[in-house]
């Protein structure tokens, strides 16, 4: 092989990296959104995405008297990840601080998609993982995001088939996301 093309190899090689690695940027929201286009975009999804307030149910999660404490767990969420596809759905990743004697976090991402009044027209989770420490959500949601994105099968890394591995809390073969009322719910069930 000649020089010229062993350069030609290496060239095209930093190239590909290069491509592969711009494309895993569009997916970090410090890249494509402002904090105040972030935080819109939170509170946009945060009757959704967090847990219920005191005294709130789903039924009535939206009514005004709730705007307090969802906008504190506006802040207390994290938009990790976000991309808008070609086909009109928002991918997102949210993290939040999870119940643990370690500063532990899990993440849930799911897609959307808005009207032309910026309303949410479809909107459902795809996965919440389990909770884990910073480092180590980051490489695992680093690892499934593309994937939801790509529309590839998530359902080896729920727990019953990840070989004891915790990524993926839900899904699982009780729990299911159901988008119609845009919250997770048990198999079987209307709840």
């Amino acid at each position: 092989m000649t020089y010229q093309s062993i350069l030609k190899i290496k060239i095209f090689v930093l190239a590909a990296i290069f491509l592969v690695s711009c494309r895993q940027q569009n997916f970090n929201t410090v890249n494509s959104l402002s904090k105040d286009e972030q935080t819109a975009f939170k509170t946009k999804i945060i009757r959704y995405v967090a847990e219920l307030p005191k005294y709130a149910t789903y039924e009535n999660r939206f009514e005004s008297r709730f705007d307090e404490p969802y906008n504190t767990l506006v802040k207390k969420t994290y938009l990790d990840k976000y991309y808008v596809a070609e086909d009109g759905y928002t991918y997102f990743e949210v993290r939040k601080v999870a119940p643990s004697l370690k500063v532990k976090f899990n993440a849930t991402g799911g897609r959307l998609k808005v009207d032309a009044n910026g309303n949410i027209t479809d909107y459902s989770e795809i996965y919440r993982t389990w909770k884990m420490e910073d480092e180590e959500l980051a490489e695992q949601t680093g690892m499934l995001f593309p994937k939801m994105v790509n529309g590839d099968d998530l359902s080896p890394y729920y727990t019953d088939n990840a070989g004891g591995k915790l990524i993926i809390e839900f899904p699982d073969k009780n729990v299911e996301y159901n988008s119609d009322l845009r919250r997770w719910v048990t198999k079987g069930t209307i709840n």
